[in-house]
């Protein structure tokens, strides 16, 4: 039996094909509830086992409709995955009042260059939580008018563009790979322009230029030595690498050194996060462990990251002074503290 009306409009998750696990539903639905409470975006995600004779697109358009997925008309504020089991293919529609905020040529990109490793390797449910994060990151950069500019890719990916209205689709998980997310690697004469260097601006332009070159192979001399390892953990799609390499390219920013430790913060964009860097052996490496411990991810603010005070590590008390407290959230005083538009604003205020 369907599920009412009711819980067609407040449930995000809809899986008719045990896509995804018991334990992780909850977890979604949380997270797509807090974005809607932030963003006023419905997403929802509905997985088919069989749509039979029927295209996917056609299903898409009828299920926005159906579920009430944004709202209805032009002022259609919602997302709706749809994954058919049997023909595997995933398909991403955007409603009306997003088309602006979410172009086809994007919301492609990401099915091509993200979602179909993730079905690749059968994890579609990690593949899917850090798509909603690049998602999400893309929203919020609207909301701070702020367009979709995929020139500041252009000495990596091209990206075509995708006719046929709002959204895209495309067959996942099928080319067989056995290796579906990124492992290239550089040989040990193309490392040597991946290093780290005496200043810290040095190294954070070898960083980029790492970032360009369009392989995921952390083994560099950019990087801390317990840094390497995670980076290594971590299942990289294209998709999700120019995510990053979007965040810091071309933003203005801000250097401060302290002895043997160092901090990047940004001045013009308020959602992206500090970098963090030691000076070992007189040369200046990312610390992408302290990254991960002292930047904490919010969802459902005016704000989507904020120094973790609380780690009590080396670049805590050694930065502490620069912070702020603002709304509850420790913040940078000279980095940019625009608040996000949110509906409503879950943080308690401090």
């Amino acid at each position: 039996m369907d599920q009412p009306e009711k819980n067609r409009v407040d449930n995000h998750i809809f899986d008719k094909a045990g896509i995804i696990s018991t334990s992780d539903k909850p977890k979604f639905e949380w997270l797509l509830d807090l974005i809607q409470k932030e963003s006023g975006i419905d997403i929802k995600c509905l997985f088919l086992k069989t749509i039979r004779h029927t295209t996917v697109e056609e299903v898409a358009v009828n299920k926005m409709d159906e579920y009430g997925i944004g709202g209805k008309g032009k002022k259609q504020r919602g997302i709706l995955f749809l994954f058919v089991l049997d023909k595997q293919k995933l398909r991403i529609e955007v409603g009306y009042g997003l088309e602006a905020y979410l172009p086809d040529i994007f919301v492609g990109y990401l099915i091509r260059n993200h979602a179909d490793a993730f079905f690749e390797a059968s994890n579609p449910s990690l593949g899917l939580r850090l798509l909603i994060r690049i998602l999400q990151h893309r929203i919020r950069e609207a909301a701070l008018n702020k367009k979709y500019d995929p020139s500041i890719l252009e000495n990596g990916v091209k990206l075509p563009h995708l006719s046929g209205g709002a959204g895209a689709s495309k067959k996942v998980g099928t080319d067989g790979s056995d290796q579906p997310f990124m492992d290239d690697q550089y040989d040990n004469e193309d490392k040597k322009q991946f290093v780290a260097t005496n200043t810290v601006k040095g190294t954070f332009n070898n960083y980029i230029a790492w970032l360009y070159g369009r392989k995921f192979d952390p083994d560099v001399d950019l990087f801390t030595k317990d840094s390497i390892p995670v980076l290594n953990n971590l299942p990289m799609t294209p998709a999700y690498f120019d995510y990053i390499l979007m965040m810091v390219v071309g933003n203005q920013h801000k250097i401060i050194k302290r002895e043997d430790l160092a901090i990047l913060y940004f001045t013009d964009d308020p959602l992206a996060t500090p970098l963090f860097f030691n000076k070992i052996d007189g040369k200046w490496r990312m610390n992408i462990v302290a990254e991960i411990r002292n930047s904490q991810n919010h969802v459902g603010g005016v704000y989507s990251w904020a120094f973790n005070t609380d780690s009590k590590g080396e670049f805590t008390t050694t930065f502490n002074d620069l912070l702020v407290n603002i709304r509850g959230y420790h913040r940078f005083k000279d980095g940019d503290n625009r608040e996000l538009p949110v509906q409503v604003d879950i943080q308690k205020n401090s």
